[in-house]
């Protein structure tokens, strides 16, 4: 279908008028409405809003005068982001319906780079899980095979991409939330530096470790989304410029630090092993240098998923006391307790994190990217918090080495693997030091040219 083109081709088409950016948006509204009622990645469409982007787009074309890479792309946002004309609901039944006012700031930068905007992705109740679902909105699912959840939280996200309904979307990651999705779906998902995109309002009760960024089929469009969107804004005291982070290589090889296996490879399953092993032999095979690096990744993670938490319960917080017993059963579980911390334990956290993100820092100094796991495990059964051979039920017992990087507030990539025969992606995941997100889109172009992106789309 002519909106699955890659970013590359499609302008290739509108610049020598040979497809229209209102053909396409047509062609991804169609697939949107067709496919959303089976994955519930959507949780508005505005059709009529994005015709209205799409034939502004197509007369700039016309006029050649494209306002740059993402001019006549469609796009989606994850929920938990203000649109001009749209709910901010944030999976969540006890949030206001009206339409906001205004963009936020990194939505008002797409729509200044000429991006069509489709709709909103589904998530999970003020973004608390890394699955997607919620009691008001139901289950998300994933492309791959509708039983098994896309991740979350910015699982809608995902799912939208995975399907091949957009090329990118727009999510945010807290403690996870777009490279889980991304490795549960087979797509790239892309943490920025914190405060790298800006956010308006910033959200409060996660302002310390939420990071927005794309999910994307390809590097094209994870990094013009990325570009279009970044930079510092008066808007959000949180937001920064920092390095150029444009897509060069570092200067020669880089350098990749392999976390040791014995910190990841216990935990993980078959496919996920084999995922870092052929992503390895890959490295090695075009004589990259690549040494061993020990850090405590699941330490790290605690002090990122206990700041995790705390974001959850001031979000549960923010509720009024009358409608709380609306909220997700499994959220009001997942805090309880929280409140009761001693200002003595959030100044340990504080200590802690300092301690894990200055030993992370010195390793940059060894080497230029850390490359370790993802998540442990691929997409498991839809409608659950942990998987059916896990006990227990809380969802960060499965999720040990993504938080780590929110706390640290550094950049981190999910890029896809499909291990040689294997039913399901699984995701590698690759660190750089804050503002270093050239480092990872420069390693995320030559892994793209090693292990291509799918999308379920080729199953139709």
């Amino acid at each position: 279908m002519l909106h699955q083109l890659p970013l590359r081709r499609l302008r290739e088409l509108y610049l020598q008028g040979d497809a229209s950016p209102v053909d396409v948006a047509r062609s991804a509204l169609d697939h949107a409405e067709r496919a959303n009622p089976a994955l519930n990645a959507f949780a508005l469409i505005d059709r009529e809003g994005a015709l209205a982007g799409a034939r502004q787009s197509e007369e700039r074309w016309r006029r050649g005068a494209p306002l740059g890479p993402l001019d006549g792309m469609p796009l989606a946002i994850k929920e938990f982001a203000a649109v001009r004309g749209w709910p901010t609901r944030r999976g969540s039944a006890v949030t206001s319906d009206e339409p906001a006012a205004a963009h936020t700031v990194f939505v008002q930068r797409l729509a200044d780079a000429g991006a069509v905007l489709l709709g909103k992705t589904r998530a999970p109740e003020f973004n608390w899980k890394g699955v997607t679902d919620s009691p008001a909105f139901g289950l998300t699912r994933n492309p791959w095979n509708p039983a098994l959840t896309p991740g979350g939280s910015s699982g809608g996200c995902a799912a939208a991409v995975a399907a091949g309904i957009v090329r990118v979307s727009m999510g945010s990651d807290a403690g996870g939330s777009v490279r889980i999705p991304a490795a549960f779906t087979g797509t790239i998902g892309l943490k920025p530096t914190h405060g790298r995109i800006p956010l308006s309002p910033v959200p409060s009760a996660f302002s310390n470790i939420v990071h927005t960024g794309p999910i994307a089929a390809g590097m094209d469009e994870l990094e013009a989304a990325y570009l279009a969107a970044r930079g510092a804004s008066p808007l959000d005291w949180t937001s920064c410029l920092g390095a150029d982070g444009a897509a060069d290589a570092p200067a020669g090889r880089p350098r990749i630090g392999l976390l040791s296996p014995r910190r990841w490879g216990p935990r993980c399953a078959a496919p996920v092993r084999a995922a870092m092993d052929e992503a390895l032999a890959a490295l090695r095979a075009d004589g990259m240098d690549v040494l061993e690096i020990d850090y405590d990744i699941e330490a790290a993670s605690r002090v990122g998923q206990d700041l995790y938490r705390l974001g959850c319960a001031a979000a549960v917080r923010a509720v009024a006391p009358d409608l709380r017993g609306r909220l997700d059963p499994g959220l009001t579980a997942f805090v309880r307790g929280v409140d009761d911390w001693p200002i003595s334990r959030y100044h340990a956290i504080c200590q802690q994190r300092d301690q894990h993100a200055n030993e992370l820092a010195r390793l940059f100094g060894q080497v230029d990217l850390l490359m370790l796991p993802t998540v442990p495990l691929c997409a498991f059964e839809a409608g659950r918090d942990v998987p059916p051979d896990q006990p227990g039920d809380d969802w960060m017992s499965w999720n040990p080495y993504t938080p780590a990087f929110n706390a640290a507030q550094v950049p981190a990539l999910s890029y896809p693997v499909w291990p040689a025969g294997g039913a399901l992606p699984a995701g590698v995941q690759w660190v750089a030091p804050k503002y270093r997100e050239d480092r990872l889109l420069a390693l995320g172009r030559w892994l793209e040219a090693r292990f291509p992106v799918r999308t379920a789309a080729e199953l139709e």
